[in-house]
């Protein structure tokens, strides 16, 4: 696996994601998950299919696709009225 600074991760452990642009900052939130909540298990970093790149000052640029993609994953269900469901 070769490590992927310009590539956002997922970390995954069932009960919560945790988006991380690179690798080694993926590893670090892992690390401090497992450090936090020994017996909860290890997360899976998953590397996610978003295209990003960087301009010559270090932003991150990207499609308008991809941002609304993150956003989507990024945001809980609406809240349902009381007797909807």
């Amino acid at each position: 696996m070769s490590i992927d600074e310009k590539s956002i991760y997922v970390v995954d452990g069932g009960d919560y994601s945790i988006y991380c642009l690179g690798y080694t900052q993926a590893r670090s939130v892992t690390k401090d998950i497992m450090k936090a909540d020994p017996w909860g298990g290890i997360p899976f970093v998953l590397r996610q299919d978003l295209e990003l790149s960087f301009d010559d000052r270090g932003n991150v640029v990207m499609p308008r696709v991809v941002l609304d993609k993150i956003l989507f994953l990024a945001s809980d269900e609406l809240p349902q009225a009381e007797g909807e469901q």
